[in-house]
């Protein structure tokens, strides 16, 4: 058969125990801020050895108010980071009448949620921004060493 969708929430997925033999969630989890929940449910719809492939904006290089700054008076320039161990939730208008919640929160927040709900985590893996959105988006070029995203892949234990 094709696909199959059902509406429900993060932190009460509507499956069953041990449904899926892998989940993907693609820059979701900063937009949730029962996060700790919601990968429990991860945990819970995974079967054992089951992969829970996550990528969310890097916690630390995409902090509140980081970002790229030419100093004109030392003449340097460099990438801040913003207050990146206190978490943070600001909400984004993504266009009219759609406004989300977008959450920071310390790496260190998500791989404990990730141990606690019986995962560990197998793989991470920082990428360069790719050369299409460097090309559509130019102010990012001197930042081209600067990962905007964080992948994380974990598995289900016993």
């Amino acid at each position: 058969g094709g696909p199959v969708w059902a509406r429900g929430t993060a932190e009460a997925l509507p499956f069953a125990d041990a449904s899926f033999d892998a989940v993907v969630a693609c820059l979701v989890f900063e937009h949730i801020t029962a996060y700790e929940a919601a990968i429990g449910e991860v945990a819970r719809v995974l079967q054992p050895g089951g992969r829970f492939v996550f990528l969310l904006n890097h916690p630390l290089l995409q902090a509140p108010n980081s970002g790229w700054v030419i100093d004109h008076v030392l003449d340097e320039e460099y990438w801040r980071i913003g207050p990146y161990l206190v978490p943070d939730v600001s909400m984004e208008e993504l266009s009219p009448g759609v406004v989300l919640p977008f959450v920071h929160r310390p790496l260190s927040h998500y791989v404990n949620a990730v141990a606690g709900a019986g995962m560990l985590v197998a793989r991470m893996e920082e990428p360069a921004p790719p050369e299409g959105f460097l090309e559509r988006a130019q102010e990012y070029r001197d930042a081209a060493t600067i990962p905007r995203l964080l992948l994380i892949v974990a598995v289900r234990t016993g």
